[in-house]
Order: C-alpha cells, then sequence, then structure tokens
C-alpha cells in the first residue's frame, strides 16, 4: 500500500482509522444503550462504531491519545457517571477541544471544496475556513502556543423543564444524551462559521467568525487555567440554532425508520422489559415524555 500524507504533520506515512468523535465517547454510548446503535444519515442500519477516517499517522494518533484521555477521566466520565456539575481545566483541556473540532473542520473543508455547490458555500467563508484550518494545526503541532480569533465552548444539555410546544415531540434528551455528531455550520448573512460536536450531551462549539450580538456564559474554555460549571449556562447565538437543526434531523430520520426495524425494537424490549426500565435511554424518554 502507498503512503498517504497525514493531515496533521503533512509527512507520508501510513494512515490509521481514525474516529472523528472520541472513541470513548462511542464506547461509553454502546455500553449504556439498550440493544444496537443506529446511524443517523440512515436509521434502519445498524451500526458498531463512530465515523471513521484514514486521515492520521500512529504519531499522530498517539498525539491526540494521550489528552483525549485526560479529558475523559476529568469531564466525561465524572459528568456521565457521577453527575459532577464543576470541573477544572488548563491547556491540556483547550489542546482537546481543538483537535476534536480540527479533524471536523479539516474534512468538512474538502468536502465543501468537491461540492460547494450543494452546501452553498462562498469564497468568503471557504477563505476564513482554510485559514482557520491552517492556524489550527500549527497549535496541534506546537509549532504556535496560541489559536488568534477561535472560541471553544462547552454546553451541557441538561435536563430540560420549560420548552417550546413543539420540543416534546422531538425528543430532545434522547435525541443529544443518546446522540454523537461533529460538523461544521455557518452562516453567510453574520458572516459567522462554527464546529458543533455532540458527545452525549456534552456539546462543544468551536467558533471561527462569529457576529456582534453574539453572548455566551458560562461556556467558555480558555487557553489556559479555570473552571467550568455544568449550571446557569446561557446562549445567544447563532449556534443555538444549530442544536434546532440537529433535532429537526434527529426527528426526520427517527420517521424513517421502517416497520421491519421498529418490530425488532419492541421484541427486545418484551424480551427483557426490565432491562429496559432501568436503562439510559428509558431515563431520557422519561424526561421527554414529561415535557408533554
Amino acid at each position: 500500500m502507498p503512503k498517504e500524507k497525514c493531515a496533521l504533520c503533512h509527512e507520508y506515512k501510513d494512515l490509521e482509522l481514525s474516529h472523528i468523535v472520541p472513541k470513548f465517547v462511542i464506547r461509553h454510548l454502546k455500553k449504556t444503550s439498550f440493544g444496537a446503535i443506529r446511524n443517523m444519515e440512515n436509521p434502519n442500519r445498524v451500526v458498531q462504531d463512530g465515523e471513521k477516517h484514514y486521515m492520521l499517522c500512529g504519531d499522530c494518533e498517539d498525539l491526540f491519545s494521550a489528552y483525549e484521555t485526560k479529558f475523559a477521566n476529568k469531564f466525561f466520565y465524572p459528568y456521565m457517571n457521577d453527575s459532577i456539575k464543576e470541573f477544572d481545566y488548563d491547556q491540556e483541556t483547550y489542546y482537546f477541544l481543538t483537535s476534536i473540532s480540527w479533524r471536523s473542520l479539516y474534512l468538512d473543508i474538502l468536502d465543501f471544496v468537491k461540492n460547494h455547490e450543494v452546501y452553498g458555500v462562498d469564497l468568503t467563508t471557504l477563505e476564513i475556513l482554510i485559514q482557520k484550518e491552517k492556524s489550527m494545526r500549527e497549535y496541534l503541532l506546537k509549532i504556535n502556543s496560541e489559536i488568534d480569533g477561535i472560541e471553544h465552548h462547552i454546553f451541557f444539555f441538561d435536563d430540560l423543564v420549560d420548552v417550546e410546544k413543539s420540543y416534546p415531540e422531538l425528543r430532545p434528551h434522547v435525541t443529544f444524551h443518546r446522540g454523537i455528531t461533529s460538523y461544521t455550520f455557518f452562516n453567510k448573512e453574520l458572516n459567522s462559521q462554527a464546529t458543533i460536536t455532540n458527545m452525549m450531551g456534552i456539546i462543544l462549539f468551536s467558533l471561527y467568525s462569529k457576529g456582534p450580538d453574539e453572548y455566551w456564559e458560562n461556556t467558555e474554555i480558555c487557553n489556559g487555567v479555570g473552571q467550568l460549571k455544568a449550571k446557569n449556562q446561557i446562549i445567544k447565538s447563532f449556534c443555538a440554532n444549530e442544536l434546532n437543526e440537529i433535532l429537526d434531523f434527529s426527528k426526520q430520520r427517527s420517521d424513517e425508520i421502517s416497520e421491519k426495524q421498529k418490530s425488532k425494537i419492541v421484541d427486545k424490549i418484551k424480551v427483557d422489559p426490565e432491562k429496559f426500565a432501568q436503562s439510559k435511554v428509558f431515563e431520557d424518554l422519561k424526561k421527554d415524555f414529561g415535557l408533554e
């Protein structure tokens, strides 16, 4: 097999399959699921793993791996397993968040260039994204110690109490707590771009350019030492609309599940209803039904 260029170090090496959303998130999703997980692009298809691409060499994969483990142990598992709401962060947290958004941004730029008419990407937006990807890559390679003009924000999708009438049928708790995704989006009118990554309700927004009326409270992870609390978070941004887009997309795909697949799900519940009643899926379903 010919060696290919690593997306990060740009050296020609054997590439490995790299997860876009970290493997520890996918592993936890599978562990806490009742039955198989499904691909939301094709909800009738059962999948065993998350999205992967040949993009990094072994050395770059190993570089990212250490930061993933630290985030998993300091943020992800304490929040998921122990309901911890306060987190201390440092430069390593910022590095990890950069690595996650960079992977999506890199792949999305390739897709935008190839299918720019489909996505409606204008030249100005594309140039901004390419410049941000370069800045992030140089930071991740430790060529530079800072990234100018990029903000990382973590929003914890906690339990909802009061929502708009249309929300309950969209099943927001199941959608975000039982879902994973990562992609780049933009608003040409506001000249704003960002990457969103949902890690089972821990939602990362990486902002590349934002509008004049943006307001974020108790969400930002700076390139330094600080504390983040999973409460009293406020987002007034075009990014908030993307949460609605995810809900709408998930509802649309759920409606496309075939009768055959629905029967399989029901049959599995009938086999062990007690296990289902104790599952995280049922817990989130109860929260969603409680919104009605």
